[in-house]
């Protein structure tokens, strides 16, 4: 018996508004990103909800969220929309060309020291290809955001996902102002840190990350304590400059301020070390030339200072 494919007519329409909706939480934000108008977006949700039966989003007047329909509507379109992204963009750069947009996740502390040094000559040098940075630290399902690939620290990543390094390894290392040892003085073991005041930072998973350290073979863990709570590296590093308190990152993003004297080293013997930053993609993922050129310009000309 012949099997029937054919898709019946309209059942994508909408599908990439309610996924823009589903991630911003937001109509507006969603017309926006989308170039289309608020009424534009209600009205494209209303037929989807209507062809599917149900209700997918729940809207007050402060804020949109998803029905139960919603989010199971929204486990399964996803990575078919992603799926069909991809077939579109292995059509279009088969005769490879690096052209089209490139989708990148990384945890938000990379983003200076990785994008800052290269920005400038990747787009100049790849004009077709539109970049885009998304910055969160949890570690993100690639397929069903849509992204063409991340990048995070070797040790978070799954077995099964393709790494090409970025970095060497680096250190994680405590940093405060002189003016800030000068009036709390400077700890001399990491548990003196627990009588200082500590920036911390609030994880994507809800908790807050301890300040590692390692003495020997030991690896030692300090609950800390401070006025601030931040949940993004850049905010961390307003209180620090700011002699708030100390805080904790790694040592490439504050290399330059530690040689000019803004900043000083605390406990730099303690220091835990990381395998550095990788970039990753599904192993099932095929490499478009946009990804390729993205690994191999970066690998070219990020400077020494930041791959170590």
């Amino acid at each position: 018996m012949k099997q029937d494919l054919t898709i019946p007519h309209g059942v994508l329409d909408g599908i990439e508004a309610f996924l823009r909706v589903a991630e911003r939480r937001s109509f507006s934000a969603a017309a926006s990103d989308l170039g289309v108008s608020p009424s534009a977006i209600s009205q494209t949700i209303k037929s989807l909800e209507a062809r599917v039966g149900a209700p997918l989003f729940m809207r007050t007047t402060r804020s949109v969220g998803l029905t139960q329909a919603g989010e199971m509507f929204l486990e399964r379109a996803a990575p078919a929309f992603a799926g069909l992204g991809d077939a579109y963009e292995a059509a279009r750069n088969l005769g490879n060309r690096p052209a089209g947009r490139l989708r990148i996740n990384l945890m938000r502390g990379a983003v200076q020291p990785l994008f800052e040094p290269i920005i400038a000559g990747f787009c100049e040098t790849y004009p077709e290809i539109e970049l885009e940075i998304y910055a969160e630290d949890a570690l993100a399902d690639l397929s069903a955001g849509g992204f063409d690939a991340g990048v995070r620290m070797g040790e978070s990543l799954d077995a099964d996902v393709i790494a090409v390094r970025l970095t060497g390894p680096f250190r994680f290392v405590a940093v405060a102002t002189p003016g800030y040892l000068e009036k709390h003085g400077r700890p001399e073991s990491p548990e003196e840190l627990r009588n200082h005041r500590c920036v911390r930072m609030r994880m994507g998973s809800g908790a807050l990350m301890p300040w590692t350290f390692e003495k020997g073979n030991r690896e030692i863990e300090v609950g800390v304590t401070g006025p601030v709570i931040v949940n993004d590296f850049t905010a961390m590093m307003v209180a620090v400059h700011a002699g708030v308190a100390m805080g904790m990152t790694a040592e490439p993003v504050v290399k330059a301020l530690v040689a000019s004297g803004q900043l000083e080293l605390v406990l730099p013997d303690f220091a835990c070390s990381t395998s550095g930053l990788f970039l990753y993609y599904p192993s099932r993922k095929q490499v478009m030339p946009k990804l390729r050129a993205f690994i191999d310009y970066v690998r070219d000309y990020l400077p020494d200072d930041v791959t170590g």
